[in-house]
């Protein structure tokens, strides 16, 4: 309010420019405690979001019973109030998540349109992007050597300022001891609306509900790609074992491809950085690492507490609460990379324990001395559908046929993923995707 007056108030510029001086400092003093708040009492983010899950309740009660009476007073000639009904997810957190991703569609915040990758380089060769791309400042093109290198060349990939995310995939050995392993950011942004870089808040409420997203779509697609450029053939690119590292929303992908999709990547270890992934099993033929540290509020967003419920490997940290922005410090890839590093640590001192049987697992899938290495960067970005948003109903139909406590199926043009191009072409290629929910669109 005091800065709505600052901005729209009729008064002198000098007033006028203390008055918003003012609001930004006390708003910056409100977000510095309640960030304080949080990060003293671990758990509370938890409540925090399981209350607000309770009280969506009420609008959900509303929305069903407005339907009802559409029904019931005879005002659905066609369904469709009937059918919307039936496809609201039961579940509070899963009708919760459907209701932001149906509404922000419908209103036009979220515009996803077709898929794109680009190879922007290859063992020190780089290539040009489309025009208008800006060149990623990736400065970590090196294999990786080890887990903590992985969580490095994520954080570095932060720093990209590309237009699209950026993924790091690293084949490792040949022939019948080819391995891949790929380096995956989080969230790029936290703005509603639909930009050029599918890391965004779209690609978290897909995830968490168990649909592909183009920056899933985008990353699948890279890596065969790559395993196209190293002569894998088709039949055998599902078969190539893979190792995923993820922060953040980059984690929620690669679970997702293990709990929900195992068909298209052969995962055989992953770690997760500051994940929510707690609704996600593992397999127990998997090799899996979660790093959460206590304070960090982000792996807590799918409304579940910490707790054992398969067997990959939580490894906790309790942090310091630095001066400022302790909440941003507590999920920073940056610290998460530091985490990383400790755990390595502990592995070399007590290969026994949890933590060492489980690197035990995924070391060897690093590279040894003297193994060939080939590294790709790839810029996944995906275009911005123009004109109105759909109807509701449409939106909320990708719920049809989904039975009691399953994931629910992929939405329209996300069925079949896109074929990876020719091995002999050695460019940079951009795979189309058909959007066929949005073909009425102009």
């Amino acid at each position: 309010l005091v800065a709505f007056i600052g901005e729209k108030a009729p008064l002198p510029p000098d007033v006028s420019a203390r008055i918003r001086e003012f609001a930004r400092a006390r708003g910056q003093e409100i977000q510095e405690e309640a960030q304080r708040r949080f990060f003293d009492n671990p758990g509370l983010d938890t409540l925090v979001v399981q209350a607000f899950t309770r009280a969506w309740k009420i609008p959900l009660a509303l929305g069903r019973t407005y339907l009802r009476g559409r029904i019931w007073l005879g005002f659905d000639p066609k369904g469709k109030a009937a059918e919307t009904l039936r496809l609201i997810p039961r579940r509070d957190y899963e009708a919760l998540m459907a209701s932001y991703l149906a509404i922000a569609t419908a209103i036009g915040w979220f515009r996803g349109g077709p898929v794109g990758i680009h190879l922007w380089h290859h063992d020190g060769k780089t290539y040009d992007l489309p025009p208008g791309h800006p060149k990623p400042h990736v400065r970590r093109l090196d294999p990786p050597k080890t887990l903590v290198d992985m969580a490095a060349d994520i954080d570095d990939m932060y720093w990209a300022e590309a237009m699209g995310q950026v993924v790091k995939i690293t084949r490792v050995g040949e022939g019948q001891r080819r391995r891949w392993l790929i380096s995956l950011p989080g969230t790029d942004h936290l703005d509603p609306h639909t930009t050029p870089n599918p890391a965004d808040p779209e690609t978290n409420a897909r995830e968490v509900l168990g649909l592909r997203s183009a920056t899933h779509v985008g990353v699948v697609s890279a890596l065969r790609h790559a395993m196209a450029l190293e002569g894998v053939s088709p039949r055998d690119m599902t078969r190539e074992p893979v190792v995923m590292m993820g922060h953040s929303q980059g984690g929620m992908i690669a679970l997702s491809l293990l709990d929900r999709y195992p068909r298209e990547v052969n995962v055989r270890a992953v770690v997760t950085l500051g994940t929510p992934g707690r609704r996600m099993r593992v397999p127990k033929d998997v090799a899996a690492i979660a790093l959460e540290h206590d304070q960090d509020i982000i792996p807590s967003m799918d409304g579940r507490p910490r707790r054992q419920t398969d067997d990959r490997v939580v490894v906790g940290r309790r942090l310091v609460r630095p001066r400022t922005d302790a909440l941003w410090y507590a999920h920073s890839s940056s610290t998460y990379t530091e985490t990383m590093q400790l755990t390595e640590r502990r592995a070399q001192i007590a290969p026994e324990s949890k933590i060492g049987r489980v690197m035990g697992r995924i070391n060897p899938y690093l590279p040894q001395d003297g193994e060939e290495t080939s590294v790709y960067v790839y810029e996944i970005v995906q275009e911005i559908l123009t004109g109105d948003g759909p109807p509701i109903e449409e939106t909320i139909s990708v719920f049809r046929d989904m039975p009691e406590g399953a994931y629910p199926p992929p939405l329209p043009g996300f069925e079949n993923l896109s074929k990876p191009t020719d091995a002999s072409i050695p460019v940079p290629i951009s795979e189309r995707m058909d959007w066929n929910w949005f073909e009425h669109r102009k």
